[in-house]
């Protein structure tokens, strides 16, 4: 069933004003139309009503207002049909009981009329939208419910297999690393997936659009080991720098202090950040992983000998989708990671600073506050 939006409510009870105070009208009703059929008189749903107890009857009227596209004044009662487009999309009644409608009185009726048609047009297309992305969004929600469904049995048959291979090897062996480097990573994919499954409303405002994060949107803040979390990157990191013939190199203090974040939105920032380094590095070029110490804060920044970015996308740089230069490259990407990075380092109440310059490089700077309770 057709509902009118309160805005188009709050118009049309403000045009009845208008008829009573200015006009002197002492009834008035406006009606949206629906179920409009050919040689049928339409349905109508009631928007506004002055006085609120009673609404004007449209008795013989439908049949020749549906006809045409003039209004009706019979007995001081004055009927328009609200048109935009050729098409009725309601109707507006009003009334007095002391005087006839003078000519110029009808013509502010009839602009009163038609800024209600065009009210009730914008209300109707605007309705279309909501449903049309609400259908979109529950489509899109069910593809994603399949598929994070379906990537958890790989998931979990990687995870065992990592397992098995733990028992396997021994732990002075180097390749144990990797081995639980895989365990950590399936682990962290766990956790993502999990988040996945929270309940979430139909349809979401743009701003928490925008900040539709995994993991979780809410994030709460402790003291955060850092060396662990720097290992675990800084391994894989080096896996797949060899794979690249890329120089992977760690400029890490051996004590770190605790910082104030989120353990996996930290691994899920400084992870996008050393994965883009490694992308847009080219062969024998290097990557550094490296952390400043200040008596407050704690500096982790990313070096890489990359392509670099030009100044024109520096502004741009952490919108959501957004890839600049890199768009019309080889090299895929969705502009997701560092926009995603940047979010869950602010919600750590921290920030990402970078500098850069094209085909020699850049580097990524993440600023976080130290623990207190450390």
């Amino acid at each position: 069933m057709l509902v009118a939006s309160p805005d188009l409510i709050a118009l049309a009870r403000s045009q009845i004003i208008l008829l009573t105070q200015s006009l002197g009208a002492v009834v008035s009703a406006i009606y949206i139309t629906e179920n409009v059929a050919d040689g049928n008189s339409p349905d109508l749903v009631e928007v506004a009503v002055f006085p609120e107890e009673g609404a004007i009857a449209l008795p013989e009227a439908f049949p020749m207002l549906s006809m045409g596209t003039g209004g009706l004044v019979r007995q001081r009662r004055f009927v328009l049909p609200l048109i935009y487009e050729d098409a009725i999309l309601g109707f507006l009644m009003t009334g007095r009981d002391d005087r006839d409608w003078f000519e110029y009185e009808q013509s502010q009726i009839q602009q009163i009329a038609n800024t209600l048609a065009i009210a009730c047009a914008l209300d109707r297309r605007n309705q279309w939208l909501v449903a049309n992305q609400q259908r979109h969004y529950e489509q899109q929600n069910n593809f994603l419910a399949s598929l994070f469904h379906q990537l958890r049995n790989p998931l979990t048959a990687i995870r065992t297999f990592a397992q098995l291979l733990s028992r396997r090897i021994l732990n002075e062996d180097p390749n144990q690393k990797f081995v639980v480097g895989i365990l950590r990573e399936t682990q962290h994919i766990q956790d993502l997936l999990s988040e996945a499954d929270r309940p979430a409303p139909l349809l979401l405002s743009q701003a928490n659009h925008e900040k539709a994060l995994l993991p979780p949107a809410t994030i709460k803040l402790a003291p955060v080991d850092l060396s662990e979390i720097l290992e675990a990157i800084a391994n894989f990191a080096s896996a797949i720098a060899q794979e690249r013939n890329i120089q992977f190199l760690a400029n890490i203090p051996a004590h770190l202090p605790k910082v104030l974040g989120n353990e996996s939105s930290l691994r899920e920032a400084i992870g996008n950040l050393v994965e883009n380094a490694l992308k847009y590095t080219p062969e024998h070029g290097y990557v550094l992983l490296g952390v400043d110490l200040k008596l407050d804060t704690v500096h982790i920044y990313v070096q890489d000998t990359g392509v670099g970015i030009p100044d024109s996308d520096l502004s741009r740089l952490f919108e959501r989708n957004f890839r600049g230069r890199q768009a019309d490259g080889n090299i895929l990407g969705t502009g997701l990671g560092l926009a995603i990075a940047n979010e869950l380092v602010q919600e750590m109440q921290g920030s990402i600073h970078v500098i850069s310059q094209v085909g020699k490089g850049s580097t990524f700077a993440v600023t976080l506050k130290r623990s207190i309770n450390a």
